[in-house]
C-alpha cells in the first residue's frame, strides 16, 4: 500500500481505542466524528474547489480499504457518507454553494426508492420512509430516492425535515447506527431534486462522470478486503496476503479501477458492460473474502467467538457488510 494511504500509528490507536465502546453504545463517538471531520474523510473524492481532498478514485479506494482495516464501522460510515457527499456534484450550483458554508456537513442517505414526489407550485410534495441510512444520527442532510412520474429521482432533505427511527439491531456494524428515517408529507423547493447519472453532473471534475453503481461497487468491495486483512492480522497466522486468492482478486479490482479512472480523466464514459463486470467482480471479491475468513475462523479457539474480542467484532462486521445488496450474490 502506498505510504500516503497508511495512517500513522497514533491515529490508528486512537480509532481502535474507541471501537469497542462505540459498538456497545451503537454509534461512533463524538471523538471519532471529530476525527472524521478533521481529516476531511467525508470529502475524499471531491475536488479542492469543493473543499475536498481531491483524491483520484484509485487512491480513494486505498484510503477506504485502510480505514476499514483500522475499524470496520468507522470505515463503512466514511464510505457510505462520502458516497452521499459525491452527490454534491449533481446538485444545483447555488444550493451546493450554500451547503459548503455549513460547518461539519454530513450527508447520509438510502438507495431504496422509499417515497413519492408530486410536482406542486414550483416544487414537490413529498413523503416516504427508508429503512437504513448509515451515519443517520450525525447527519445534517439526507439524500433519498423517491418515485417521480414513474421514474426514480433523488432528493436532498435537511435533518429537521426528517424523523429518525431506531431499527438497526444487526449482529455487526453496530456503531454505524444505520437507522431508518421518514419524511412526513411536506413541500420542498425544486432545487432539491437531482438526477444521479454521468450526464447530469453540475461540476466538471471527472469523478462525477463515474457511474454511481461502479463507484458503489468499488468502494464497498475494498471495505471487505480491508476487514479481511485485519482479521488475518488478528488471527496471527503465518501467511502472505499477496499470495491468497482474495488478495489477488483485490489487486485485479484495483487495476480495473485505475483503468476506469484513466477513461474518465480522458473525458470518456465507462460502458454499461464494464459497470456490470465490475459489480460482478466486487461480489466475487466479497465471496472470496468470506471464504478466506471463514477458513481461518474454523481453525481458531473460543477467543474468536467472544464478543468482547476485536477478532470477533471484525468477523461480525464483515458478515454484516457482506449482506449489502451490491455485494451479495443474488443468483
Amino acid at each position: 500500500m502506498k505510504k500516503e494511504h497508511v495512517l500513522n500509528a497514533d491515529l490508528v490507536a486512537d480509532i481502535r481505542g474507541h471501537a469497542q465502546e462505540a459498538e456497545l453504545r451503537g454509534t461512533l463517538s463524538a471523538a471519532e466524528w471529530e476525527l472524521v471531520h478533521q481529516q476531511n474523510w467525508l470529502n475524499l473524492y471531491l475536488p479542492a474547489d469543493m473543499k475536498g481532498m481531491g483524491l483520484a478514485l484509485p487512491d480513494a479506494l486505498l484510503k477506504l480499504e485502510q480505514l476499514a482495516a483500522v475499524d470496520a464501522s468507522l470505515g463503512w460510515t466514511v464510505t457510505l457518507c462520502s458516497g452521499a457527499h459525491w452527490f454534491l456534484g449533481f446538485l444545483e450550483k447555488d444550493l451546493r454553494s450554500a451547503l459548503f458554508i455549513k460547518d461539519r456537513l454530513c450527508i447520509a442517505g438510502s438507495g431504496d426508492a422509499g417515497g413519492t414526489a408530486v410536482p406542486l407550485d414550483g416544487g414537490y410534495w413529498v413523503e416516504g420512509s427508508w429503512p437504513h441510512a448509515t451515519g443517520a444520527g450525525n447527519a445534517t442532510h439526507f439524500s433519498a430516492n423517491l418515485c417521480l412520474k414513474g421514474d426514480m429521482a433523488a432528493f436532498l432533505f435537511y435533518a429537521d425535515e426528517v424523523e429518525l427511527f431506531s431499527n438497526w439491531t444487526t449482529m455487526g456494524m453496530k456503531a454505524t447506527a444505520s437507522h431508518g428515517f421518514r419524511v412526513r408529507p411536506q413541500w420542498i423547493p425544486a432545487n432539491r431534486f437531482f438526477r444521479i447519472n454521468p450526464s447530469a453532473y453540475t461540476h466538471p471534475d471527472p469523478v462525477f462522470r463515474c457511474p454511481f453503481e461502479l463507484l458503489a461497487a468499488y468502494t464497498l468491495a475494498v471495505n471487505t478486503s480491508g476487514m479481511a486483512s485485519r482479521f488475518a492480522e488478528l488471527a496471527g497466522v503465518q501467511l502472505s496476503l499477496p499470495e491468497t486468492e482474495f488478495y489477488q482478486e483485490r489487486n485485479r479490482l484495483l487495476e480495473n479501477a485505475r483503468r476506469h479512472w484513466q477513461t474518465l480523466q480522458a473525458g470518456n464514459q465507462v460502458s454499461p458492460t464494464e459497470v456490470q463486470e465490475s459489480s460482478r467482480q466486487a461480489r466475487q471479491l466479497t465471496a472470496l473474502v468470506l471464504r478466506f475468513v471463514q477458513d481461518l475462523y474454523a481453525g481458531m479457539g473460543l477467543r474468536a467467538a467472544r464478543e468482547e474480542q476485536e477478532i470477533n467484532r471484525v468477523w461480525r462486521n464483515l458478515h454484516t457488510a457482506a449482506l449489502h445488496p451490491l455485494l451479495r450474490k443474488l443468483s
